[in-house]
């Protein structure tokens, strides 16, 4: 392998992915600590793995690949375990003209590749990746076959009474949290029946149902995970909250645990919040290239409110971090006030809310206020109050994001009139709205073109596109979907729409002005990621579905 050395950070700031501050940043810590510039790059979380990684690559005139771009071979697979893989930071993939094709997160280390070259006696063919790749390619091919819980109960051959006392609760609570952890799911539930507790996994926003708990043993197991969330195992009367932390293929990930109690005894909803997991970049969470060019200039802005609306689970938090990763926080002091803080990024003052001592959105942001930020980040506005700082600090100088729950981001106008906040106020402060839901996306492994129906085509305006659907492989678990993208409409108030605001006008009259300006619609926004064989048109309805009956629906009897 021919070197062709560069220097890392002239080409990263070349290539845009970091500035002249944050390299001097990173030179200083390396004068200080002795590590891979690269190295330091990450840890302080201003450029990501597979951005250095892509540079290792070409210095070695490597290619660079992702687990989603390479399709194993299944009988070259079975010849390793997950140990060596995780020691050397490399899998194989296929025999390809008397050659080995693996996968190497480090091929430029002299132990790691000298360990893989002793392990297989063929001349390698190496492709260059990253540690979380290699991490991802592992739970997808190499998975255990029914599931850790699935596989400790096969091995767990007691009778109904001794269960309770010989049941492995440590092991069986640590394979339930596991298997959401290699299933990809972004919540794990445990829900006690009368004679059962059942486990069910949310994947891509939809539950399926996992490995049930005996009743007798199920008081047990979630006394252990409220033991690991640092809660009270004696109250089971009043909900609590908490966060326990889980390590697993070198990776940390932080789960919130909500407790509850119901007929049955308590509810448990654990949600994984996978800081590995999640696109920060607002191209990999499907907004369009013309949205993108937009948001990038709000974060330009020197005061003002955004707001980022929709449902629960749509995605807003994740928006809302893609956003604030746009902003120099080298050269602005960018802080947070959150319930809770889901991921932790660099150079941000993040800080958590905590209702039981008084210390509120309204109360974070007004101290928050006297701390000199020049971007603040609000949570949630839930109340006037909120509202009423938010607008307040953006009109004083400062640049505000938050969420709302709205249907649409021209309902976020008369969600804040609702809230207290006077129509003039809004004008004077409102920068635009972004709206969004999570559709599935079809596998891109399985996904194939189809002939629509009637009522599809209508959907579609008689366009149809590339429309795919996938039809199920072992690489989605036979649902023909595999991650999710956005589909989202973004709200940018003009002159003359800022009168109307100010006089406090009604939706019609705002969303006739929208559409003379251009406004897209997430229905918009869908249809064209159905063209392009992004997802499907059911996909599109699940989430966005208007409230109200339509004249077919209503015939359709």
């Amino acid at each position: 392998m021919k070197a062709t050395k560069g220097r890392l950070g002239d080409r990263l700031i070349e290539r845009g992915l970091i500035s002249q501050a944050q390299l001097e940043v990173a030179l200083s810590e390396q004068r200080r600590a002795y590590r891979p510039l690269g190295e330091i790059l990450i840890s302080l979380g201003f450029v990501g793995e597979e951005h250095v990684a892509r540079l290792l690559a070409e210095d070695l005139g490597l290619e660079f690949k992702q687990a989603h771009e390479v399709e194993p071979d299944p009988l070259v697979v079975a010849s390793i375990d997950a140990e060596f893989v995780r020691a050397a930071g490399c899998f194989p993939l296929r025999m390809e003209n008397g050659s080995l094709v693996v996968m190497m997160s480090d091929p430029d280390n002299p132990e790691k590749s000298a360990a893989v070259r002793a392990r297989f006696p063929y001349p390698l063919a190496i492709l260059v990746t990253t540690d979380a790749e290699i991490h991802r390619l592992l739970r997808v091919h190499m998975p255990k076959r029914d599931g850790q819980l699935a596989q400790l109960f096969a091995d767990f051959d007691g009778s109904r009474v001794s269960v309770q006392r010989e049941f492995p609760v440590e092991r069986a609570t640590q394979a339930l949290l596991l298997d959401g952890l290699h299933r990809g799911a972004t919540d794990i539930h445990l829900e006690p029946e009368e004679k059962v507790t059942r486990v069910r996994y949310r994947l891509d926003g939809i539950l399926l149902q996992g490995e049930n708990l005996p009743r007798e043993v199920t008081d047990a197991v979630i006394s252990r995970i409220k033991v690991l969330a640092n809660l009270d195992i004696a109250e089971r009367r009043r909900p609590q909250d908490g966060r326990l932390r889980l390590s697993e293929d070198g990776r940390s990930v932080d789960l919130r645990v909500s407790v509850m109690p119901v007929a049955d005894g308590e509810n448990v909803v654990c949600r994984i919040l996978d800081r590995g997991g999640v696109a920060l970049k607002l191209g990999e969470l499907g907004v369009r290239e013309d949205q993108q060019k937009l948001l990038s200039k709000i974060g330009e802005r020197s005061h003002g409110l955004f707001l980022v609306t929709g449902p629960t689970g749509s995605g807003k938090t994740t928006t809302l971090y893609a956003l604030l990763s746009t902003i120099d926080a080298m050269h602005r002091n960018v802080a947070t006030i959150e319930d809770p803080i889901e991921y932790r990024m660099p150079l941000l003052r993040q800080s958590q809310v905590d209702p039981a001592i008084g210390f509120g959105f309204k109360e974070g942001l007004r101290a928050l206020l006297r701390q000199d930020p020049d971007v603040i980040l609000v949570g949630e506005i839930r109340d006037q109050e909120t509202a009423d700082m938010a607008i307040k600090a953006s009109m004083t100088g400062h640049l505000v994001f938050s969420t709302l729950h709205t249907n649409s981001s021209i309902g976020a106008i008369p969600r804040l009139v609702d809230l207290g906040i006077e129509p003039y106020l809004i004008e004077d402060a409102l920068i635009g709205v972004f709206a969004q839901r999570l559709v599935r996306r079809n596998c891109s492994f399985c996904a194939r073109p189809v002939e629509l129906s009637k009522s599809e085509l209508e959907f579609l305006e008689g366009e149809p596109g590339e429309a795919k659907r996938g039809a199920g492989c072992s690489r989605c678990n036979e649902t023909g979907f595999a991650g999710r993208a956005a589909i989202c409409e973004l709200f940018l108030p003009n002159d003359e729409m800022a009168e109307l605001l100010r006089r406090g006008a009604d939706l019609l009259a705002l969303r006739r002005l929208a559409d003379e300006a251009g406004f897209k619609t997430m229905a918009d926004d869908g249809r064209a990621k159905v063209r392009a064989g992004v997802t499907t048109v059911a996909e599109i309805l699940r989430v966005n579905r208007s409230h109200r009956f339509s004249r077919s629906e209503r015939a359709d009897v």
